[in-house]
């Protein structure tokens, strides 16, 4: 018995000097660069509901799973057992994170022909600070993301973002929060705004959401207001010219307003209204448009929850988008808000999403892109330091006042495995095909991943 301890205290050093190794070996990586570049991605924690902590697998008490379809926290969704221990800062908890992953994709700049391949390694450094209060909640996380292509060095970049949130605790049933994000990022070559120059387009900006909810009896009230500051800059071009991006700059405000009654156990009447302004730093684009506009959702609908099986939303309602510029199609109409978190196992968790939603666009001729997305989530703990998920979604693009518009597939796996506390390897396949009708282009894409993570 004495030497099998010693040898799993061996081990537990082991993994802890390696996880040491990985943290300083970031700091040197991307601290250089951090100053010259900075980016942002991912989502904050996945939060719990209460009533559920226990009752199964961790993944079975997310009250909203969708918001990280990609799995950028699974590491978070193991059993405790095989979650960290972090620095104790008294009040806080310091929790540093390494990944180190190797990537394969087999259509990097997303084209329909002269499809090029790459390997490139990423390098993701994160360090999350914890509140430890017994009321009230404030929390700060730092990440960075180095991107290093094998072959196409161009594409070469580093991101970073800084998110703070927090929750002060009025009375019981009474609660504001705040969320605020700094990010610094590239945009991905799949995406539709993408610029087409010899790198990627770099966007900066800033989120900031402030909001609170009221429980009276059977009425819950909640609301939010979210202002985001977005700036893009020129990229070159191979012909020695400039891609101007300057007229993408905006402030983007939007409020919302949610009333949810409990008409009885288990089933609540839900409706909602939000109101958004866009507004662009010129008042012309590139091509002599005016891009601002002003628009609003209405929607009513069901909430339901029941017990350990079946909670979300289903909302139906109206929406509507006013452009400045009277050349465009203002898009209006149907607006659709449906997310169903179903646990039909202890262990398992599936959750089906269908949206309805205005995008905006950089394209000529066009006010924006109306986009219904239908996709299923399934997340499930094999064991308690193995989880595997899926990932399938659609989507159906119409650009506003044009006949062009798109089909988005993707479909994802993935896995994660935990050796210890501070170990962790994951792996991921992913297929997207887009495909454009009116006009040519679309892709096929498929990457592969696999991951090494080390935290404290």
């Amino acid at each position: 018995m004495g030497a099998y301890t010693m040898r799993r205290d061996r081990t537990r050093a082991q993994a802890n000097t390696v996880a040491y190794g990985f943290l300083v070996a970031a700091f040197f990586c991307v601290a250089a660069e951090a100053q010259a570049q900075i980016k942002v991605q991912g989502a904050t924690a996945p939060t719990t509901d209460p009533r559920r902590v226990g009752a199964g697998a961790k993944v079975t008490a997310e009250t909203q799973p969708d918001q990280d379809s990609a799995g950028g926290h699974d590491e978070k969704r193991l059993a405790e057992t095989y979650q960290p221990k972090g620095v104790d800062l008294g009040s806080f908890l310091l929790l540093p994170k390494l990944e180190n992953e190797l990537t394969y994709n087999s259509n990097v700049y997303a084209t329909r022909n002269n499809v090029k391949s790459d390997f490139l390694a990423t390098v993701r450094p994160e360090f999350t600070l914890r509140s430890r209060f017994a009321q009230h909640e404030l929390g700060v996380r730092m990440m960075a993301e180095k991107y290093i292509y094998r072959t196409y060095k161009s594409d070469n970049r580093l991101d970073f973002q800084t998110d703070v949130n927090g929750r002060y605790d009025v009375q019981a049933g009474t609660e504001l929060t705040l969320f605020t994000q700094y990010f610094s990022r590239h945009e991905d070559r799949s995406s539709p705004d993408e610029a087409g120059g010899i790198k990627p387009t770099s966007t900066q900006g800033f989120i900031t959401r402030i909001g609170g909810k009221q429980e009276l009896g059977k009425l819950t009230l909640s609301g939010d207001v979210t202002t985001q500051r977005l700036t893009f800059d020129r990229v070159g071009t191979s012909s020695g010219t400039a891609i101007p991006n300057d007229d993408r700059d905006r402030w983007e405000v939007e409020g919302k307003l949610r009333g949810a009654y409990e008409l009885f156990p288990g089933y609540a009447a839900v409706t909602q209204v939000s109101a958004n302004d866009r507004r662009y730093d010129d008042r012309f684009d590139r091509n002599g448009f005016q891009r601002s506009s002003h628009g609003y959702r209405v929607e009513g609908g069901i909430g339901v929850d029941l017990s350990q099986l079946l909670r979300g939303d289903f909302l139906v309602g109206y929406l509507s988008q006013d452009y400045r510029d009277t050349r465009f199609k203002d898009p209006s109409g149907l607006s659709v808000r449906a997310t169903f978190n179903w646990t039909p196992d202890k262990l398992l968790i599936i959750v089906p999403a269908l949206e309805r939603s205005v995008s905006e666009t950089t394209r000529s001729g066009s006010s924006s892109q109306v986009r219904t997305t239908g996709s299923v989530l399934v997340r499930y703990e094999a064991a308690r330091n193995i989880l595997l998920s899926g990932f399938l979604s659609a989507a159906y693009s119409q650009n506003s006042g044009q006949s062009t518009s798109d089909w988005l597939y993707e479909a994802r796996a993935r896995g994660i495995y935990s050796f210890t506390r501070e170990l962790f390897v994951g792996a991921e396949a992913v297929q997207k095909i887009k495909q454009v009708q009116g006009e040519t282009g679309g892709y096929h894409q498929t990457t592969f991943m696999l991951r090494l993570g080390s935290q404290l």
